[in-house]
């Protein structure tokens, strides 16, 4: 049975224009500047969900940014089996926006697939899970095209809140986990922090606010300059991230 797995991340930068005191004398209105809305990147997994052992299958991703499919993504697909070796293996585009790799698994089992995505400033790493040998559909295959293929379980991470940032002033980390558009709640979330060109990772651990599926924590940025955040969520059988960068600046 032919799959396919949706994950998405939302980020949007809203950027003001500023006008001189000449022009706030003639005009009270804010000049809203939003041709550098940073989009949605979205990837979806494309292959069977129960394969033969040594048989050449293939394995695929249509990669958006927005609503358009692209051409300049990097997609690389990491296989892992259930004794945890694994192996990954750089996907070539085909067509308008859909990357894909031969792969003939040798052993039954169960296997996980990870899309190692990166489109634009981001990475992400959707994954689906293959059953090899025992187990086998007889169900049929249904292809990429016809619009009908199976829904994992996907989770939306929104970091909309994640922007805005002052140095050496404790400051409020948001992020709004959504599962079909539903609060997804009660799931371990963290947040990965660290600043450009160091080594050194801090891991927070955020709490459930009042509302659910929103997660909050607080961090002081000890400098300025360019950070990199990953949101972690984990809960049952559900492990995502999503990472993004953002800009400190003093107050």
């Amino acid at each position: 049975m032919k799959v396919l797995l949706t994950i998405a991340i939302t980020g949007m930068l809203l950027l003001t224009g500023c006008q001189d005191k000449d022009e706030e004398t003639n005009s009270h209105s804010v000049h809203e500047d939003t041709s550098d809305v940073v989009k949605t990147p979205k990837v979806e997994i494309i292959g069977s969900e129960h394969v033969d052992p040594n048989k050449e299958v293939t394995i695929g991703a249509n990669v958006y940014y927005g609503e358009d499919l692209v051409d300049d993504a990097e997609v690389t697909f990491e296989i892992t089996n259930a004794a945890g070796a694994s192996e990954k293996i750089e996907a070539a585009l085909i067509e308008n926006g859909y990357y894909e790799i031969t792969y003939t698994f040798i052993e039954n089992g169960i296997y996980e697939v990870i899309a190692h995505t990166n489109v634009k400033s981001y990475h992400t790493m959707p994954k689906m899970t293959v059953q090899v040998g025992e187990g086998h559909s007889e169900k049929g295959e249904v292809e990429r095209e016809s619009g009908h293929e199976h829904h994992h379980r996907s989770i939306e991470v929104i970091t909309d809140d994640l922007t805005g940032f002052i140095f050496n002033k404790e400051q409020q980390l948001t992020t709004t986990i959504l599962e079909n558009d539903q609060p997804f709640p009660h799931a371990k979330v963290r947040f990965e922090i660290w600043a450009n060109g160091e080594e050194k990772h801090e891991f927070i651990d955020a709490n459930e606010g009042e509302d659910e599926g929103t997660y909050q924590s607080l961090y002081t940025f000890r400098k300025t300059g360019e950070y990199n955040i990953t949101v972690h969520v984990e809960k049952e059988e559900i492990h995502e991230h999503v990472e993004l960068q953002v800009d400190v600046k003093e107050e």
